[in-house]
């Protein structure tokens, strides 16, 4: 009777726990989906309701006008170009110079690895600072107005070798022992054994260096002063911020095409956010994965 009795104590806990789970995770769900609604609502409502601030949620009617007046502007298709170049430019770098450093410091036989580990630990609690690494980027490397004072700054991080090394520790030492008992070195153990292995942690690296790249506009306003050169996380806060759009003026001032000037933000930021968000249900599957791996093992 008193096993039985626990049981349905243990039960009922655990149904009682397992809604509140539910809860929390609904209401994370929802704070996090409600901006995008929004946004999204908002640039393809009609402009009338949206001066007269009727949308909470879904749209009030339908217009295009806002989009239409933003793809007009061709400044953003050159921010556009810039931000693709940086992301993937970067994220290809990034995911390269990474890996490279983590992997020495994931075998066994480097015997340095525990003073470079120190190293770059070190450096995730103290910086230079900004103006520092201004001086550096934009006086002594001269790279004030050119595409890698982007790039090269961030072109890694501790935080990711740290977890990009951890995963290569899972990596089973035998099976790369075999390889250079084949004949292997450990370059060729590196590309054809390692990084075939490594599919969840370097779409995790991926994501994280992507989405950084494609919203970094910090490093942009430091070192790029010329537009030509900007990324489009700049064109969005011209947008948002200044209410700034390099367009030619409304021709047709009728009633909607005045409100729609008040969509433009939202579809900029609609415009902005877009290929983020296709981008990232493809590497999603890897993303939990290589998470946990490259997190959890010491």
């Amino acid at each position: 009777m008193k096993r039985q009795k626990n049981k349905l104590l243990a039960s009922k806990s655990d149904r009682v726990f397992d809604v509140v789970i539910y809860i929390i995770m609904a209401l994370i769900i929802i704070i996090t989906l409600y901006p995008l609604i929004y946004v999204f609502s908002m640039s393809i409502s009609n402009p009338v309701s949206v001066a007269r601030k009727q949308v909470w949620l879904l749209p009030k009617g339908f217009s295009t006008l806002a989009f239409k007046t933003v793809l007009k502007d061709k400044n953003m298709y050159i921010y556009y170009f810039n931000t693709i170049w940086y992301t993937v430019v970067g994220t290809v770098l990034g995911i390269i110079v990474t890996s490279l450093a983590a992997y020495p410091l994931s075998r066994k036989n480097f015997p340095p690895r525990k003073f470079f580990m120190l190293i770059i630990t070190f450096t995730m609690f103290f910086s230079g600072g900004i103006i520092p690494t201004y001086l550096v980027v934009a006086r002594f490397l001269n790279l004030y107005n050119n595409r890698w004072a982007i790039i090269l700054p961030g072109l890694t991080s501790a935080w990711y070798v740290i977890v990009t090394r951890t995963f290569f520790q899972t990596i089973p030492e035998e099976m790369l022992e075999s390889a250079r008992i084949d004949g292997a070195n450990e370059y060729r153990v590196f590309l054809q054994f390692i990084m075939p292995l490594s599919a969840p942690i370097l779409a995790v690296l991926a994501l994280y260096f992507g989405i950084g790249y494609w919203n970094s506009y910090f490093n942009a306003m430091l070192y790029l002063g010329k537009k030509e050169l900007q990324p489009l996380a700049l064109y969005i806060r011209r947008v948002v911020i200044q209410s700034s759009l390099e367009v030619e003026p409304v021709v047709d001032m009728t009633y909607e095409n005045v409100m729609s000037q008040l969509q433009i933000k939202y579809a900029v930021i609609v415009v902005a956010i877009l290929p983020i968000l296709c981008f990232y249900p493809f590497l999603s599957k890897y993303l939990e994965k290589g998470m946990m791996v490259g997190s959890l093992k010491g």
